[in-house]
Parts: C-alpha cells; sequence; structure tokens
C-alpha cells in the first residue's frame, strides 16, 4: 500500500512538466476580457509562453505587461513552446487551436514574436518564413477589430541555447531570419520591436541561453511597454 502514491505522483511530475513547458493545449486557457477593456494578444512560442522562467503564471512577460499596462487592459498569452511560423514546419503555429483562439480573442493589439524555432535545420527555409510570416501577420490584420500589430525580434541565443536539446541555429536567427522579419516590418509598415537589441551580451538574463529568466521577462515585458507608447498605441500614465 505504500507504494501506490507513486503513480500518482509521477503523473502529477508528467503534468507540471508539461505545464512548465507550456507543451498541452488544453493546459492554454484563452483570457476573458472584462467588459470595457481592450484586448492585447502576445503571439509567439515558448519565450512568449514564459518556458523555465521562476513563478511562470505570474513572471511570464505577457503577465508582467499586464502589470504594467493596468486593469483597462486584458493581455492573453498564446505562446505555444516550439511553435514556428513556417507552415511545413515541425510544429507549426497554425496547426494548433491556441492559433484559432488568439484570433477568436480579437485582440486590438497583436504583438507577435515567431521564428526561434524556424531557424532548426529540418525547417528553415527563408523563402518560406519570409511567406509564411506574412501570411501569418495578414490572418490578423483582417480581423474584424483590426488590430495594430506589432512584430518583434526575436533574442540571441547563447552558447547553452544551442545545444541539441533545441537545434535552434543561432547563426541563421542573426543572418537570416532577422533580416527577414525587418524586411516584412517595413514592407506591411508594421512598427518592429527590437527586442534582440536589448538582450545582446546578456546572458545573465537567460535560464540555458535560450529562454529569459524573471529578469529577463521584465525587461522583455518592458521594452514592449515602451514601444507602445512610443507607437502612440496606448497612453502612459493612463491606468485604471
Amino acid at each position: 500500500m505504500s507504494c501506490l502514491w507513486i503513480p500518482a505522483v509521477l503523473a502529477l511530475s508528467v503534468l507540471m512538466a508539461a505545464w512548465i513547458f507550456g507543451a498541452i493545449e488544453p493546459l492554454h486557457i484563452p483570457p476573458r476580457p472584462r467588459v470595457g477593456q481592450k484586448r492585447v494578444a502576445c503571439v509567439g512560442d515558448s519565450i512568449t509562453y514564459g518556458c523555465f522562467v521562476p513563478g511562470q503564471p505570474w513572471n511570464n512577460y505577457p503577465r508582467r505587461l499586464e502589470k504594467l499596462l493596468g486593469k483597462a487592459y486584458c493581455v492573453g498569452n498564446f505562446g505555444y513552446s516550439d511553435r514556428a511560423a513556417i507552415k511545413s514546419a515541425d510544429h507549426p503555429y497554425t496547426a494548433e487551436r491556441l492559433y484559432r483562439h488568439s484570433l477568436d480573442f480579437q485582440p486590438e493589439i497583436v504583438l507577435l514574436m515567431l521564428g526561434s524555432n524556424d531557424t532548426k535545420k529540418i525547417n528553415w527555409d527563408a523563402a518560406a518564413y519570409e511567406r509564411d510570416l506574412s501570411a501569418l501577420i495578414d490572418s490578423y490584420l483582417q480581423l474584424p477589430s483590426r488590430p495594430q500589430l506589432f512584430l518583434l525580434l526575436p533574442p540571441p541565443v547563447f552558447p547553452g541555447g544551442k545545444k541539441v536539446l533545441w537545434r535552434i541555429q543561432g547563426e541563421v536567427l542573426e543572418r537570416e531570419l532577422l533580416p527577414i522579419c525587418r524586411l516584412v516590418a517595413a514592407d506591411k509598415a508594421l512598427p518592429l520591436v527590437d527586442v534582440h537589441a536589448d538582450f545582446v551580451g546578456r546572458e545573465e538574463l537567460f535560464v540555458e541561453g535560450c529562454h529569459p529568466n524573471a529578469r529577463g521577462a521584465r525587461l522583455l515585458a518592458e521594452t514592449v511597454y515602451e514601444a507602445l507608447i512610443q507607437a502612440g498605441a496606448i497612453e502612459k500614465g493612463k491606468k485604471l
């Protein structure tokens, strides 16, 4: 009888691991904005979700951004670990229900940061990334809510994050993906948030060279917050 607790503990451990990694779709519960709140959708991968961030439910960047914005805003975390913008990738974001949830949310502001997982050797195709990122952007811009979309440049990858476990190619991100993001943003006249620049040389802000820690998530939220102010999407000091 003393061993009966072992399966329960194992099951709980697996569930906790899946929650930390953001790897099970039903654990991504769409937000329910209150009447009058302005809806902000944070769309992305594990960096947006907050994978490995200590105290993830409270310290992920979308939640920190919501605290900065105040009660007049509802910020939805639509980050899904290991997802990519390329539709032929191993785990395309647009194949997930969470993507459809982000559309149904009818956001008024969209913060889009997808690309790190696209750089994997099994995924990377520069032309496909440009095409599919553009199509993903259009799917939000064409919503009835007519959101203002901000394109975020993914942060750099440090040596620890280049291990086989993640398979992200930091050189591809730097030399190919970032220029494509800039090109797409220019072509569509979108505000570009250079998250990447804030993290260059700041390996201490990452858990393992790829995912920001709690301090990194806070910096990411603050960078986005300032970008929203500069673009006139929000007014500083208008928290309710």
